[in-house]
């Protein structure tokens, strides 16, 4: 042991040239060793192209949390399943992770998937209620910040159903309350909040503007009703006059007018349907003129007015359309014509405009009406137009 050592002790220092000399020697056999190396591609890693959104992929390099939507890398599912494996953690541990997880979406703005993993904690079975309170309290905050006030409510509901003093949980539900226009539920949790905090005065003018807007709403509803009742009392009286005529609607064979829907007109808002003015029908009419291939519509024809009034009233200015300027009131004749459901066996009714009611044209002669809305031609007295149209009449 000794000769060792001495050996040891009698060897000569290494000097700065030696070590010099001695450092490339081991770098050139290092370089040596990886140039003999087998050269082979890289298959494994990211493509270049791509690298960025892999990168963004991996879970120790994303810059943000991703979307609910998104499908995790297996990276990230990975690490998900050694965070909630069931085997190493209670059913309580995992719930308290996944409301960690949502707290930390929650700070991020991460609403949606917060509220997942609120979701994902309360399907499990355990016995602490403070945790499932929390997980429910804070599910409701993340619909609140969503606007989604109906689903926040339902969330503070249970979640007071668990810890019924939670403060912040029933000012929430009090907002939720304003927002959906439950002014009832709204009192009530205004009522248990001041049982806790007595002396809250904004609670306070909340309630007392709940009350004040819960007796709008009713004075609202009530005027709705009753606009309603009216509006069904009129409905019900239009369909005993049409009925009481017996008119030749097309579209009912037998029977009576079950629906007013059957008299909309073709372009239902711009023209005024069938109505009563005091027991009177008035109805939207259509004049044909097949000389000219153009029409007119009369949108309010009393039922117990002449068609020769509103002739009148038509050509008191010469039509556009007119070019001869040669249609007036006293030298038209007024048509109708009834076809059957086979379009054949025409038959054409002439009327006398001068004494003529549009009553006894839908009544006594039975003019059809299509779609709400009579339709009546018009042609010069004896022009070669009325006698073309008289003689294809079979």
């Amino acid at each position: 042991m000794e000769n060792i050592l001495e050996s040891v002790g009698s060897k000569k220092p290494v000097t700065d040239e030696e070590r010099e000399k001695l450092a490339r020697r081991l770098d050139e056999d290092l370089d040596n060793f990886i140039d003999n190396l087998q050269k082979t591609p890289y298959k494994d890693g990211w493509k270049e192209e791509t690298w960025r959104e892999e990168m963004e992929k991996h879970p120790f390099f994303m810059t943000k949390p991703p979307e609910p939507e998104d499908e995790p890398s297996p990276l990230v599912e990975g690490l998900q399943n050694l965070r909630y494996d069931p085997d190493d953690n209670t059913p309580e541990e995992l719930a308290a992770k996944h409301k960690d997880d949502g707290n930390f979406n929650f700070k991020c703005r991460k609403y949606k998937l917060a509220i997942m993993s609120y979701q994902e904690g309360l399907k499990l079975d355990f016995q602490n209620n403070e945790l499932r309170a929390q997980m429910f309290n804070n599910m409701s905050a993340s619909h609140y910040f969503l606007k989604n006030f109906r689903s926040s409510l339902t969330a503070a509901e249970q979640a007071l159903k668990l810890k019924a003093d939670y403060e912040k949980t029933i000012f929430r539900a009090i907002n939720c309350c304003i927002q959906l226009k439950e002014f009832d539920k709204c009192l009530d949790f205004c009522d248990k909040y001041l049982e806790l905090v007595p002396e809250d005065n904004n609670i306070i003018k909340i309630k007392k503007e709940a009350i004040k807007s819960k007796k709008i709403m009713e004075m609202e509803k009530r005027k709705v009703t009753k606009i309603q009742k009216q509006k069904e009392a009129d409905q019900a009286r239009l369909l005993f006059e049409l009925n009481k005529r017996q008119l030749n609607i097309i579209g009912i064979n037998d029977g009576p007018i079950k629906e007013l829907a059957i008299l909309d007109p073709r372009v239902p808002g711009l023209i005024q349907p069938v109505h009563l003015v005091e027991n009177r029908l008035v109805w939207p009419v259509v004049f044909l003129y097949p000389e000219y291939k153009t029409s007119d519509m009369i949108q309010e024809f009393y039922e117990d007015s002449t068609f020769y009034i509103h002739l009148i009233e038509m050509f008191s200015e010469r039509p556009e359309w007119d070019i001869d300027g040669k249609y007036n009131a006293d030298v038209v004749n007024v048509y109708f014509e009834i076809v059957n459901e086979h379009k054949a066996d025409t038959k054409v009714t002439k009327i006398d405009a001068k004494s003529c009611t549009l009553f006894e044209a839908l009544t006594l002669l039975r003019c059809p009406i299509d779609n709400g809305t009579p339709v009546f031609l018009i042609f010069i007295a004896g022009s070669q137009f009325e006698k073309k149209f008289l003689a294809e009449v079979p």
